[in-house]
């Protein structure tokens, strides 16, 4: 009988890449904002899925207090329409707001939007979860 002095493991590599590879493309990558806030929620069946976006997305997030953050950068208001008005017209543009922040702070930013004909705006809403 032959003696086996090592395991041949290049089959086991191979499968464990194979491996890999069904798990990467199946998972969802869900972005995630830096900013602690608590997302509104909505029913699953009033949301449309998640778009993939071609361009670099822009966010816009809206905290408790009412501030206002561009890609994570807090920003005022007049800085934002200025930071605004050098968009693309077809930029993706997804709006975060805490769903304790004011109204009134979300109603401005949608009317700088809707003012520089901004088309592709997006709000980020959480499904609820079934009891």
């Amino acid at each position: 009988m032959k003696k086996i002095d090592s395991l041949n493991l290049v089959p086991f590599i191979d499968i464990m890449l194979v491996l890999l590879v069904i798990v990467l493309t199946t998972a969802s990558f869900v972005t995630t904002s830096k900013m602690p806030i608590a997302i509104p929620q909505v029913d699953e069946n009033s949301s449309k899925n998640q778009q993939e976006f071609d361009k670099k997305q822009v966010d816009i997030t809206i905290n408790q207090q009412g501030d206002y953050f561009l890609n994570d950068e807090l920003v005022s208001l007049d800085t934002l329409k200025q930071r605004i008005r050098g968009f693309a017209k077809d930029t993706p543009i997804v709006l975060r707001g805490d769903k304790e922040s004011n109204l009134n702070s979300f109603i401005q930013i949608f009317d700088i939007l809707q003012n520089m004909n901004l088309k592709e705006v997006y709000v980020l809403v959480e499904e609820k979860k079934k009891p």
